[in-house]
């Protein structure tokens, strides 16, 4: 693949999300960070674009009103790649659970026709979003949706990445789905994903808790799915609560085994009753009734 380019850039930790979404809003194609922030808690990386669809100086004027103090540098010519392309194509459909099976490749990649036999078949190719069903902490919190149903329910999907527990929840019977990723790219693909799969019913939208709480909250939700690193959602876990309804259902996941006393006591100050727990290697995950 050839025809990229990329411009370097340097920002506040704080403005990342802010400079992400920019990127998309205005035709980019992803960000890419260095692997450690600065000494000075600032942001490096890389912009990137197609080649026909670099920023105007208008659009990085706009971009420096965005975020104050970003930086950036001038375009430069680069070999576009698809990373995941060499294990998609070694890759095979995942069954997770009881009652799914997941394939991480492109349709064009596909061979023949999937049979799923008495599962549900959930297409959902591996690219920039988290999500495929190869991760312990997405398969136990299927499964524990799996355990606890969701049918008639209206349900919550918070970092939904691919869209995979928003789809399998409506696949499970759940009445309406609203899911949301911080990350652009996630929000994208997830809608793009909820067509390939024609997945009716299922809301998907790019922010966080707090957009949710002006939006959505008033009518509250029965079940949320929460597979998020605790570092991510922490701060708007009572924001969550407030989303949910009285004797709603929630469940856990993304935390690591070592974490388990204190993610369950954290819980249970914000009034949630652990009912059940699943683990995988080192990660962890709850099942949990809000009992106030």
């Amino acid at each position: 693949m050839t025809g990229g380019l990329r411009l370097r850039f340097a920002v506040a930790a704080d403005q990342e999300e802010a400079l992400a979404g920019w990127v998309w809003a205005n035709g980019g194609t992803g960000v890419s960070f260095d692997d450690a922030p600065a000494d000075s808690g600032r942001r490096a990386g890389w912009l990137h674009f197609d080649a026909d669809a670099a920023p105007s100086g208008a659009q990085i004027e706009r971009l420096r009103e965005w975020c104050p103090g970003v930086e950036v540098g001038s375009a430069e010519p680069v070999e576009l790649a698809d990373w995941l392309a060499p294990w998609r194509s070694s890759a095979a459909p995942i069954p997770i659970g009881e009652r799914f099976l997941v394939d991480p490749r492109e349709p064009e990649e596909v061979d023949s026709a999937v049979d799923p036999g008495d599962r549900f078949l959930l297409r959902l190719p591996a690219r920039t979003a988290f999500g495929v069903g190869s991760h312990e902490s997405t398969r136990l919190a299927l499964e524990l949706l799996e355990q606890t149903g969701c049918r008639g329910a209206r349900v919550l999907d918070v970092g939904t990445g691919t869209g995979i527990l928003a789809f399998a929840a409506r696949r499970l019977g759940a009445r309406a789905v609203v899911a949301f990723d911080f990350d652009p790219a996630a929000a994208l693909l997830c809608e793009q994903y909820r067509r390939m799969n024609g997945v009716e019913r299922v809301r998907v939208y790019c922010g966080s808790l707090r957009a949710l709480a002006i939006a959505e909250a008033r009518s509250g939700f029965e079940l949320a799915l929460v597979n998020v690193v605790p570092a991510e959602i922490g701060p708007e876990l009572p924001l969550l609560v407030a989303a949910l309804r009285p004797a709603a259902g929630a469940i856990f996941s993304g935390l690591l085994a070592e974490e388990r006393d204190a993610a369950r006591r954290r819980l249970e100050r914000l009034g949630f009753r652990v009912t059940s727990e699943r683990s995988a290697a080192e990660w962890i995950a709850f099942a949990a009734l809000r009992d106030r």
